[in-house]
């Protein structure tokens, strides 16, 4: 079976969403991240420079999370969905956190529609994850995880390895060595944390553009 890899303007998304939850963290919205997330690794991501965010936004995954693969969470709050309403709970307009999940909602959402293999591949999802929110539509699927201010964590956060070459030569100013470690963090982030089945069927999109569209944005 061939699967058809994410489209180069899904890594465009991806970018623009690891851009945003990254510059989250430097201002007040992102305290809200240090309770969940190793005090270090945040430590380090506030320090970053903007081109070091402009570099490691490049990832060709998101860098942070929706508790995908958090069985319970997913099936305590889908259990729960009848009592929460989106007009009840607006995300507010101002709320920099509320407009990054209800971004990444909808542009996984949508991906899971459209090519649920390129879904599990950007944010390390298993098929039942984005079989559950599909089944939903948009609109019920804010409603329910919208509002829950514990929805979004960094990516791996409690692995040092992966986040240690995302942070060390994932964010150098040589593109070549750049481009490699964040395909190295992505190759580590499939094989350890979603088990070899993904990543089998990822080899099977070998001409997916992750290595053109991880470099920096052409003039």
């Amino acid at each position: 079976m061939e699967f058809q890899g994410p489209l180069p303007a899904d890594y465009e998304n991806v970018r623009s969403l690891n851009r945003a939850f990254l510059q989250l963290l430097q201002g007040e919205s992102g305290r809200r991240y240090f309770d969940r997330s190793p005090q270090e690794l945040l430590r380090r991501l506030r320090r970053l420079k903007l081109s070091e965010i402009e570099r490691l936004s490049a990832a060709p995954f998101l860098l942070f999370s929706f508790r995908e693969r958090d069985d319970r969470f997913w099936q305590e709050l889908l259990a729960d969905d009848k009592g929460h309403d989106l007009f009840a709970v607006p995300l507010r307009a101002s709320d920099e956190s509320g407009r990054l999940i209800s971004a990444g909602l909808g542009f996984v959402w949508q991906l899971a529609h459209r090519n649920p293999f390129a879904a599990r591949l950007l944010c390390e999802a298993s098929t039942h994850w984005c079989e559950q929110i599909t089944e939903l539509t948009f609109l019920d699927l804010l409603a329910i995880a919208g509002h829950r201010s514990d929805l979004v964590c960094i990516r791996a956060k409690d692995d040092g390895e992966f986040w240690r070459k995302l942070l060390d030569t994932g964010v150098c100013q040589a593109k070549e060595i750049r481009i490699a470690a964040q395909i190295s963090a992505f190759q580590y982030l499939l094989t350890c944390h979603s088990g070899p089945v993904t990543w089998e069927a990822a080899a099977c999109s070998s001409r997916s553009p992750a290595l053109r569209v991880a470099e920096e944005p052409k003039s």
